[in-house]
């Protein structure tokens, strides 16, 4: 007979293993970790870079050449102008054309002195269009140069006793408020189509008046310039020739006096009108020229000096 005395108590399988608190570990090892991928060097990302950098350049451009550039000539710029030479300025209408480098002014009106209210010279200056086109193959040369075309230009000058010019006056008070330019400036060609001239002077006390001006002055220095112009009534033209003697235009030959018969006595010829008036049409033409060019030699402000020039010859 079998005496069972004592039963086996039931084995606590999970007691052993102990209870942690602490953030579980996480004992799972991927194995050996794999080298990563390195980038390489992509030329056709570059280039997609650099050809979005270069459209976006050319939209701010874009932009700013057709508002900007306009906005900025129209309203800031005649406000510097009429301050540094206390006229009243005005701007009608400005464009600028990015691919020629071109701008364009329409409109333009140099009014009076502010200072002076009766004024006489009402305007100084007025144009229909001008026009300013930067050459940036002379940017090469370390030289900002342009050309310059005008329409329907109209000028007042008037030479007081003094021998000083309106015109002269006003460039003065103009230059030195100028901004100073880190390269050479000039003028390559100037030119002047269907434009008309008032010349008030006060040391003879006369008035003259030229129109239908057509005037260029080239950048060659060899050439002269070429000017075609009604004076007085009075049509003259300067070809354009390096020649002395073809720098000043001829009087047209006397008309001739009929014989006069045996016996008669001989009276003086009376100077025919045309001729004089031909006469006193180039002699004005080549004073005033004479005075553009005293006064383009004229010493300037330290901030222009051996900066600007022109294509004027002496």
């Amino acid at each position: 007979m079998i005496r069972i005395t004592d039963t086996p108590k039931p084995r606590d399988r999970f007691g052993s293993i102990p209870i942690r608190t602490g953030k579980p570990t996480n004992s799972f090892s991927p194995g050996p970790h794999l080298p990563r991928r390195q980038k390489t060097f992509s030329l056709w990302a570059w280039l997609r870079r650099i050809v979005g950098l270069l459209l976006v350049l050319a939209l701010f451009l874009g932009l700013g050449s057709f508002l900007l550039v306009p906005y900025l000539t129209t309203t800031h710029l005649p406000k510097q102008l009429a301050a540094a030479m206390n006229r009243s300025v005005t701007i009608a209408r400005a464009e600028f054309n990015p691919l020629t480098c071109t701008l364009t002014l329409h409109h333009l009106i140099v009014g009076p002195k502010l200072s002076t209210p009766d004024d006489p010279v009402d305007p100084l200056l007025s144009a229909g269009r001008i026009s300013i086109n930067l050459l940036p193959e002379r940017l090469l040369n370390g030289e900002l140069a342009c050309n310059l075309g005008t329409e329907h230009f109209f000028l007042h000058l008037v030479r007081q006793k003094d021998g000083g010019y309106n015109l002269g006056q006003a460039l003065n008070e103009l230059l030195p408020g100028m901004p100073v330019l880190p390269l050479r400036f000039s003028w390559n060609t100037i030119s002047a189509n269907n434009s008309r001239l008032v010349f008030d002077d006060a040391q003879t006390g006369k008035n003259h008046l030229a129109e239908e001006i057509s005037l260029t002055i080239p950048s060659d220095q060899t050439r002269s310039l070429r000017l075609q112009a009604k004076v007085n009534g009075v049509s003259i033209a300067l070809p354009d020739t390096a020649s002395p003697a073809a720098q000043a235009p001829t009087p047209p030959p006397a008309k001739p006096e009929p014989a006069e018969p045996e016996g008669a006595a001989s009276t003086p010829a009376a100077p025919d009108d045309s001729t004089i008036k031909t006469a006193e049409a180039i002699a004005l033409v080549q004073d005033l020229s004479q005075a553009a060019r005293q006064y383009l030699q004229l010493p300037v402000t330290p901030p222009f000096e051996g900066r600007t020039k022109t294509p004027l010859t002496p």
